[in-house]
This record gives C-alpha cells, sequence and structure tokens, in this order.
C-alpha cells in the first residue's frame, strides 16, 4: 500500500508539472533528476503522467495541443517514457476533440507520417485504429475531404499490400442501399414540360439501376440481366435524346457531392447537369468491366455469352460518345476515364495473383553480362600471412584477422537479441489495459512466432518446454502465456512489482 500510494503520489506531481510548467524535453530531464526512485518507476510514472495531463491540455487552442504532442514524443525519443506512450497520447487527443478540431489537429500526423511509417507494428497499429476511428465519426457526404486526407495518410504509413487494407475476396458494400420513391402513381405523368419522356416511370428505372451497383453479381440470374439491359437502354436512350446543350465553365473549385439526392422533383435539373450524367455513366462502365473482366472471386454463373459480350461492348462506345458530347471537356473527360479503368484492370490482375510485394525484378539482361564476365585470377602466396582475393576490399576484410576461427567466436558477431528486450513489444501488447486489439496482436504473425520458438528453444529452454506440458492449447496461446509469465518474472527480478 505504501508502494501504490508513493506511485500515485509520483504521478500526481508529474501530472502537475506536465499541466503547467515543462514545456520542453529539457524541463522533463530536469524534473526526473529532481525525483528519487528508479528509472523504470519514474518512466512509468511518466506514461501515466502524460495521458493524464492532456486532459487539463485538451481544451487549450490548437498549438498548445501540438506542442504537447511533440513533447510527448521527443521524450519518447529521448527514452524518458515508453515509445508507446506518445501513440496513445495522440489518440486520446482525437478521442476528446470534435471533429471540427479534429481536422486541424490532423495536419500535425500528416507530418509526422514518415515517423509513423518506420515505427513498430504496434505503434502504428496505434494510429491505424485512430484513423478507423475518426473515418467512422465522419459523414460520407458532408467530410469528403477529410476521410480522403484520413485515407492518403493510411497509403504513407502502410504498404500498399498491407492485407488488413485490402479487399482479397472482392467483396461489396451490400449496406450501400440508394432509396428512392417507388410507388406507382402517375407513372406515366411526365415531369418536364419539354421532354415527354421524362416520366416517374423513368424516374424509377434511373434509381433501380443504384442496385446492380450495389451488388452486381445478381445479373447471374436470367431475370436481372434482362432488367438491367432494359434499364441501361432507356438511360442511354433518354440521355442522348435530352442533351445537354448548355456552355459550363470550367472551375477548379467546383463543388463536388458524393451522393446525389433521389426527389423525383429533381430529376429534369439532374438530367441537365454534366456532374449528374457523368456520375451515372461512369458507374455503368465500371459495372462492365467488372462483368467483362477477369475477377478472381467472381461466381462461375456469372459467364457471358458472345450476345451479352456484344451489347456491352456496342453500349461501352455509346456512352463514351454521349460522354464526348457532354461539356465542359468532353473527349479530356472520356480519355481520363478510359486511362482510369486500364490501370482498374491492372489492380484486378495484381489482387488475382494475392497481392504479391510490389518490386522490380532485376534486369535479366545484366544479370547475363555479370554472369560471363571473366577476370584473371593471380597465384596466392601461401607462404605469407596475408592473402590476396583479387579485390582490394575483400583482401583487407579477409586479413583484418589471421585466425579466422577466433573471428567467428568475437562476441562482436553475436547478434541474438536478449528474450526480454525481443518480447517486449509483445508484453505491452498483451497488457490488460494497452488497448491493443487481438487482431493486432504480433502473436498473430507466423514469422514472429517462429522467431520466437528460435530464441526460446537458444536462450530460455523451460519456456521452450512449457509448450510440451500444455498441449491442450494452441501454439498462439501458448506463446502468449510464455510472454506474460516472461514479463512478470522481469518486473519481479527488477522490483517493478
Amino acid at each position: 500500500e505504501q508502494g501504490m500510494s508513493g506511485f500515485r503520489a509520483l504521478c500526481d506531481k508529474y501530472v502537475a508539472e506536465l499541466s503547467k510548467n515543462i514545456s520542453s524535453v529539457g524541463e522533463v530531464a530536469t524534473l526526473l533528476e529532481q525525483t528519487i526512485g528508479s528509472d523504470q518507476e519514474k518512466k512509468t510514472c511518466l506514461d501515466v503522467a502524460f495521458r493524464k495531463a492532456l486532459l487539463n491540455k485538451v481544451l487549450a487552442t490548437d498549438q498548445v495541443v501540438r506542442s504537447y504532442i511533440e513533447l510527448s514524443f521527443e521524450s519518447s525519443q529521448a527514452g524518458y517514457c515508453s515509445t508507446s506512450t506518445p501513440y496513445y497520447v495522440l489518440a486520446d487527443v482525437f478521442d476528446c476533440l470534435t471533429l471540427d478540431r479534429c481536422q486541424e489537429i490532423f495536419s500535425y500526423v500528416e507530418e509526422k507520417s514518415a515517423l509513423f511509417a518506420s515505427e513498430a507494428p504496434a505503434n502504428r497499429n496505434v494510429v491505424l485504429r485512430l484513423c478507423n476511428d475518426l473515418i467512422r465519426r465522419c459523414s460520407k457526404s458532408i467530410n469528403t475531404l477529410f476521410c480522403g486526407r484520413i485515407q492518403i495518410m493510411l497509403a504513407k504509413i502502410f504498404p500498399i499490400s498491407e492485407r488488413s487494407g485490402l479487399n482479397l475476396q472482392s467483396q461489396f458494400n451490400l449496406e450501400n442501399i440508394t432509396e428512392y420513391n417507388t410507388a406507382s402513381d402517375n407513372s406515366d405523368t411526365p415531369m418536364d414540360t419539354d421532354c415527354k419522356e421524362v416520366t416517374f416511370l423513368f424516374y424509377q428505372t434511373l434509381w433501380s439501376i443504384q442496385d446492380y451497383f450495389r451488388n452486381p453479381n445478381q445479373i447471374s440470374n436470367d431475370a436481372h440481366w434482362k432488367k438491367m439491359e432494359d434499364t441501361v437502354n432507356e438511360i442511354c436512350r433518354i440521355f442522348e435524346n435530352y442533351k445537354h446543350e448548355g456552355s459550363c465553365p470550367v472551375s477548379n473549385e467546383e463543388a463536388y457531392f458524393a451522393k446525389f439526392l433521389t426527389s423525383e422533383r429533381l430529376l429534369t435539373l439532374q438530367i441537365s447537369d454534366s456532374n449528374f450524367r457523368r456520375h451515372i455513366l461512369v458507374q455503368i462502365l465500371t459495372l462492365f468491366q467488372y462483368l467483362t473482366g477477369d475477377v478472381k472471386f467472381k461466381p462461375n454463373k456469372l459467364v457471358l455469352s458472345e450476345p451479352r459480350k456484344f451489347w456491352i461492348r456496342d453500349t461501352t462506345n455509346k456512352i463514351y460518345s454521349i460522354l464526348s458530347d457532354t461539356p465542359p471537356e468532353g473527349d479530356k473527360f472520356v480519355q481520363h476515364i478510359k486511362s482510369i479503368l486500364k490501370y482498374e484492370e491492372k489492380w484486378s490482375k495484381w489482387k488475382n495473383e494475392g497481392c504479391p510485394a510490389l518490386s522490380k525484378s532485376p534486369d535479366k539482361t545484366l544479370q547475363a553480362k555479370q554472369k560471363n564476365l571473366k577476370r584473371s585470377v593471380k597465384a596466392m602466396d601461401l607462404s605469407s600471412d596475408k592473402f590476396d582475393l583479387g579485390n582490394q576490399t575483400l583482401s583487407d576484410l579477409w586479413n583484418i584477422c589471421p585466425d579466422n576461427l577466433a573471428a567467428c567466436q568475437d562476441s562482436n558477431r553475436k547478434f541474438t537479441p536478449e528474450t526480454f528486450k525481443f518480447f517486449e513489444d509483445a508484453i505491452e501488447q498483451l497488457e490488460p489495459d494497452s488497448g491493443v486489439e487481438k487482431e493486432y496482436y504480433l502473436t498473430n504473425e507466423t514469422a514472429f512466432v517462429w522467431r520466437s520458438l528460435r530464441l526460446l528453444a537458444r536462450q530460455s529452454v523451460p519456456y521452450f518446454q512449457h509448450i510440451q506440458n500444455t498441449k491442450n492449447l494452441t501454439l498462439t496461446d501458448n506463446l502468449q502465456n510464455i510472454i506474460m509469465l516472461i514479463g512478470k518474472e522481469y518486473k519481479k527480478e527488477n522490483g517493478m512489482e
């Protein structure tokens, strides 16, 4: 109890100083020097204090909050607190702030993208959860730009082949349902005096195609295919007859909407809108590319016959013609869409191959030339203590130590890490209050489990034998139990309990 009360008193002292006076890492060092206790106790107290003192800073100006986050990172880099502490502080900041202030503070996260990309997976996973929480809080129609900034940020931190960001099985978002008026009254009544064909029936036809964009696999049914074909033909016919003839000025600050309203009263205005026409027609082109493309997880039933393939090619040319006639800069817009769809085919091929790592293959011609190179070999003088290997750098390396066996046994060549240092990040993840979700544990990575078992077999045989004594558990559960046991013994040996 005395130890716990002393820990709380030390934490309260650090919280008070961080809330008021301390603004640089030098002052943090001075505070730690003036405190009695082991380095580990000070480090643990400072971890807790940084997160508690945040409550006194979060209502201040954005500059004050940014400076406080930067102080936590500098303290971590100096070794005064844990490496994960600034990331939890960063996550706590975004949990406490409104969405408007989050957009302002997020610029700090964008500035730190290079640092986050080089950090340990556990710390990067904290940033991943932070970004996912922000996306869930955002409105898809109002906070579109902020969602884009978050996605770009994640793309900078994680490699493009990161499994957590890939839709490997080509699953569709079936919850994205477009609601519109499905009443059957006045279906033949014209909705525009200038175009008698724009009726309420066409309104329902236009918005019904969104269901096929949401779930293209249902087109494998012949009835759905017939309905989709008739719907696309009707849309193309109305768009051709009801052409957009106005001249639209090109603006770099043009408003963009992720979703359009589906009220029947807006239909005549929407048909006259270039953005709306492009929105519908490009969606149809994307659907066609999925139907005709090679997608690994596409249902076997969704195989097109030759007449259907011909109809898709003919309709695609018709859509490109309508887009070319749609101002502003219709021809330029068509070229951009063709280029985007062409690159989309490459991404589909990459996903069909299991998303291999994107790396350039070596030049085969250069390899062949290097293989055929011939060099003259000098005769070695075996009576001399030094050897000439034909290359000055190799000769210098070879002759550093006359005794090769002694060089191999040198202590500087021991690269096996210490047991606790190797498992330090995993121990932090398994702590009950770490906040790390189970799916992001290091113990779920095959490479980490393999390296862990090799290390335990080499340095900690008793722990390795523990696996054989608990055969009912999985290998991952056994390894987690061993890691927690290592952490407890380390804390006990260093007086941290």
